[in-house]
């Protein structure tokens, strides 16, 4: 018997290369005027707006071009692009960039529509009205966050990071044009990819998972499986940037309906003690956080296994140990740097660290209830 389950809606999806031309005639399309153009300064230097804004200038579409997305964004860079927003007359939203920037976009267009300030929509379903007109294009092929309702900000005040999670937050439209991802460094196309399969494989096994979402998941572990290690080689390779980027969006389309597990739950507070990539510090503690789940995952993990390359582990092909032994094999062989250690971690917060993580929301929707000292030992695990 199949347990019942429900389906978030989520943005139209316009998937392939080339298609970021024509986002100009979408965002007439869907009425905007003078949208704002939400992007970081590397992407400008890098020339990957080039075919956003070129395609604007075709459909005849003027915008405002914001470049100060902030990486993490903080909950004071978000009234700073609210504030743009409006000196500017913008209608509508287009966030060109990764995870930062399209996040900046959703809590910027929360404060447009529903006021307030940014603290008071964090947590489930608060804003009541949806964001703006909105387009997401992401550039990183990682988090995802094109067709999330998620927006994660960090409260400086407190060091931490909040989420705001709504329908309201969903985009109109997602461009998902591979060619974008070109000019990734090779640090952050391993490091994003790694995000996606954390969020792929943390979705199987969510308390939430239902055969739609494993359906998303499995397929977008199978191309990363496949495609992984070609694509760091060379992100501007369509080959394999067309399934990676894809398997990106399909995560995320996953977990939106799922939500995540422990190894979000151990990445938040090193980033707020010792910084450092999302995607890069997911990749450090997956294969850990498996083994960890192992004890009701088996089954799933051995379906999984032959999705990824065969390393010749320990328990041989098609074992829910190949799996995880793939996993590492995968984050050794892209650069994933071996322990948290290498991320400058010390054992300086370790107690305070293990007890935030053990008090996030992914604890509750990970197959295998974690404490602070299961967090704690994880942590040691992975120190050296």
């Amino acid at each position: 018997m199949i347990q019942p389950f429900q389906i978030a809606p989520g943005p139209r999806v316009r998937f392939g290369r080339g298609e970021a031309a024509f986002i100009g005639e979408e965002a007439r399309a869907l009425g905007m005027e003078r949208p704002m153009l939400v992007t970081d300064p590397g992407l400008s230097a890098a020339g990957v707006l080039a075919p956003v804004t070129e395609g604007f200038g075709k459909a005849g579409v003027e915008f405002a071009l914001f470049e100060q997305a902030e990486p993490n964004p903080s909950d004071a860079s978000i009234s700073r692009a609210k504030e743009f927003y409006e000196a500017n007359n913008c209608r509508g939203m287009v966030a060109v960039g990764g995870g930062s920037a399209i996040d900046t976009a959703k809590a910027m267009g929360v404060l447009v529509t529903n006021g307030g300030k940014i603290s008071d929509y964090y947590g489930a379903d608060k804003p009541a009205k949806r964001v703006p007109p909105f387009i997401t294009v992401p550039t990183t092929a990682g988090t995802g966050s094109e067709v999330t309702r998620a927006s994660i900000i960090t409260n400086v005040e407190q060091n931490t990071k909040a989420g705001i999670h709504a329908d309201a937050l969903y985009a109109d439209l997602a461009v998902v044009d591979s060619a974008l991802l070109a000019t990734l460094p090779r640090y952050f196309a391993a490091g994003a990819l790694m995000d996606a399969l954390t969020h792929a494989i943390e979705s199987i096994g969510s308390k939430q998972s239902s055969p739609w979402t494993e359906a998303m998941s499995m397929r977008a572990v199978a191309f990363i499986g496949k495609h992984a290690r070609r694509f760091v080689d060379d992100p501007a390779d369509p080959e394999s940037a067309d399934p990676i980027a894809m398997a990106a969006t399909l995560a995320g389309a996953s977990f939106t309906n799922t939500g995540l597990g422990i190894v979000h739950a151990l990445t938040h507070p090193v980033y707020s003690y010792f910084g450092g990539h999302h995607g890069t510090t997911n990749g450090i503690l997956l294969a850990d956080v498996m083994a960890f789940n192992l004890p009701v995952m088996r089954e799933t993990y051995a379906r999984m296994a032959p999705l990824l390359a065969d390393t010749g582990g320990p328990g041989g092909p098609g074992t829910a140990e190949t799996a995880i032994e793939s996993i590492r094999a995968l984050a050794r062989d892209i650069g994933i740097p071996p322990s948290l250690g290498a991320l400058g971690m010390t054992e300086e917060y370790l107690d305070r660290m293990a007890e935030e993580a053990a008090q996030s929301a992914t604890v509750k929707t990970n197959p295998v209830h974690a404490d602070a000292q299961d967090m704690k030992a994880i942590y040691s695990t992975l120190l050296n």
